[in-house]
């Protein structure tokens, strides 16, 4: 298993050179080709890598991933020469004129990008009409890293598989819905889904302005820590009254209180009940307060929302870029692709027409009292850990609530049983990053044990 703490150690010992795991991972992606996890190498991963070597040399340190290669998700912008495509052959000829936000801080940090990793079509917002997760038209389908039976899910599927394939240490993916949750948790994988807002936008192909995000997936919490340091906003940052770095934060000791979901309206099966019953006896064992919380798990519907803010998102995207490619809008891309149906359209593309019948406006009175029932239904989870005062709750999947009213997520590995991936989903109060990745580095560390 490769960490970002593992190379940093080793870099910082001289007992190898980032050009040296630039080579090793460019190796490990040629040996599983067959994954499909990364779309391209980047053409300046082997220049970057002699760069942060002779820097290192130095003694120029720009920051804990000084050297360090890691994979960013191809819906994020880099102006290394090759398309941002979001796996979509209709932006194939996608050349980012800037790099993204949360791409320049990584640079800053020392990180090098080996490559941008597959993902589904779009980000999985393509096609109603069972389209695979991770599959798209640019460059095809993502496969599960070590069952192919299993669906990879989500749409940050390449991100997820390429860690778990140890190709590099780390990844970017990125989430509006579940897709930084859902395939940590197939691959069995740690992930964390930011607060809203905290990571930059800008420079990500969208999908909803008002629930896209960036994230780290590792194999630890300690590495998405390291990684959070790098991607988060600093103006943000202060804005949520978080101090310090993520990683020195989280090696303090403090008290947590978690909360462990008991809905109302669903029956957990037996491999779930167990996991959290010893997930309960570990929390326990370690001063951690515990409490069974029993609630009802709404409804929590949000495409109505998600097919205008995609209409809306995608024709400003276009229009910010314009230039960069010949799409100038989401009536482009749909006929682009019914031009080029066989190759584009093998699953159809239910989900474009349908945001395009939409107005698109997100001032429209139907939109925003949509989005306001929304909101309430899901800020069920945040009312809750405030009142109980937790820090967290943990349910053994993903639900809506976190993504759709902003709260940070992280998942936790728990094992494949009877061939189905099991993990634990903790869901923090909005703003508490902190707090939740303390909880859970000391929930991996006791697992450990």
């Amino acid at each position: 298993m490769k960490t970002i703490v593992q190379m940093k150690y080793a870099l910082e010992h001289n007992l190898t050179t980032s050009s040296k795991l630039i080579d090793e991972a460019i190796k490990d992606h040629e040996r599983w080709l067959d994954k499909n996890a990364i779309a391209l190498i980047s053409p300046k991963a082997k220049e970057m890598a002699i760069l942060l070597d002779e820097e290192r040399q130095k003694g120029l340190i720009r920051g804990p991933l000084h050297g360090i290669p890691i994979v960013i998700k191809d819906n994020i912008f880099y102006q290394d020469g090759t398309p941002t495509t979001a796996n979509a052959f209709s932006l194939h000829d996608f050349y980012p004129p800037y790099h993204a936000k949360i791409v320049e801080q990584l640079i800053q940090q020392g990180a090098i990008i080996l490559g941008k990793a597959n993902l589904s079509e779009f980000a999985y917002f393509m096609s109603y009409d069972n389209m695979p997760s991770g599959y798209g038209s640019m460059y095809g389908q993502v496969k599960h890293p070590f069952d192919e039976t299993i669906d990879p899910y989500g749409s940050s599927t390449g991100s997820a598989v390429a860690v778990k394939l140890d190709i590099v240490p780390a990844s970017i993916g990125s989430e509006t819905n579940g897709s930084l949750m859902a395939p940590a948790y197939q691959c069995q994988i740690v992930s964390m889904k930011p607060t809203f807002g905290l990571v930059p936008q800008k420079g990500i192909i969208p999908i909803s302005p008002t629930q896209d995000t960036a994230g780290p997936m590792a194999h630890t919490v300690e590495d998405c820590a390291l990684l959070m340091d790098a991607i988060v906003d600093p103006l943000k940052k202060e804005a949520f009254h978080i101090k310090g770095s993520f990683l020195k934060e989280i090696q303090s000791p403090t008290s947590y209180r978690v909360g462990i979901v008991y809905p109302t309206n669903h029956t957990y099966d037996d491999t779930e009940k167990s996991l959290l019953e010893k997930a309960e006896m570990m929390l326990n064992q370690h001063n951690i307060f515990v409490e069974h919380v029993d609630v009802e798990i709404p409804n929590l519907e949000n495409d109505p929302t998600l097919l205008i803010e995609f209409k809306y998102a995608m024709n400003q995207f276009l229009k910010d870029v314009t230039g960069a490619t010949k799409m100038t809008s989401l009536t482009d891309i749909i006929q682009f692709n019914e031009d080029h149906k066989e190759r584009c359209l093998r699953y159809g593309q239910s989900i474009l027409t349908a945001s395009n019948q939409t107005s698109g406006d997100l001032n429209d009175p139907v939109y925003l009292n949509a989005r306001e029932e929304l909101l309430n239904k899901a800020s069920r989870f945040e009312m809750i850990m405030r009142e109980h005062h937790l820090t967290a709750l943990v349910t053994p999947f993903w639900l809506g609530f976190a993504p759709i009213y902003g709260n940070p997520s992280i998942c936790i590995p728990e094992g494949v049983y009877e061939g189905k991936p099991k993990a634990l989903v903790f869901v923090g109060k909005i703003g508490d990053d902190v707090s939740l990745l303390g909880l859970t580095h000391q929930y991996m560390n006791a697992q450990d044990k």
